[in-house]
């Protein structure tokens, strides 16, 4: 569907809404429990949310408020590619234990993107709790490593991934004989959430 006849207001209604619909789900809150925390209807937070319906100022504010956020969080323009390129990653090696961290990508509040080489038989920093709501994915791409969540641990191998709350303190250790190679995505709720 082309927007090329659309009002400037339209697309930027549209944008509006998509960004509220996106942060009502990240915090994965319904329309009725938003319109209780901001003081607009559901059915205006439907019509918001579709591109359907223009909102005053006030109650712009009143949606990023009960969203927990700032208004320029919902109506900034997306930002252009940002590209790291290899070898410009941030790079921190642990001394004792020679773990390696490269920082990939921070794109949004809460959302991190993170490579480890963990050597055999090397054990990470005990991490404290994260906030509630707290998500960590691993992906194995080489070796194997547990991952220790309380008194709980989950063994992983090479192409497995795990999804696990981190609301607890946390570390994790390379069990086998080769280098274990893993990616890890923290994704915690944002502000207010």
């Amino acid at each position: 569907m082309s927007t090329e006849n659309s009002p400037p207001s339209a697309d930027s209604d549209l944008q509006f809404g998509l960004a509220v619909r996106a942060r009502r789900a990240q915090l994965a809150i319904t329309l009725d429990q938003l319109a209780q925390a901001s003081g607009v209807t559901s059915g205006a937070l439907s019509r918001v949310e579709r591109g359907l319906l223009s909102v005053s100022l006030r109650n712009a504010m009143a949606i990023a408020r009960g969203l927990g956020c700032e208004l320029s969080d919902l109506v900034q323009s997306p930002a252009p590619a940002q590209i790291t390129r290899a070898g410009e990653h941030a790079r921190f090696v642990h001394e004792d234990t020679g773990i390696v961290r490269l920082a990939l990508a921070r794109p949004l509040p809460g959302l991190e993107l993170l490579h480890y080489a963990v050597p055999p038989g090397q054990t990470s920093s005990h991490f404290a709790p994260h906030r509630p709501g707290t998500r960590e994915v691993f992906y194995v791409e080489t070796g194997s490593l547990r991952v220790f969540t309380g008194a709980d641990s989950v063994l992983l191998q090479a192409g497995d991934s795990a999804q696990l709350a981190m609301d607890t303190e946390h570390h994790f250790a390379n069990e086998g004989r080769g280098v274990a190679h893993f990616i890890l995505l923290v994704a915690a709720p944002a502000h207010g959430g």
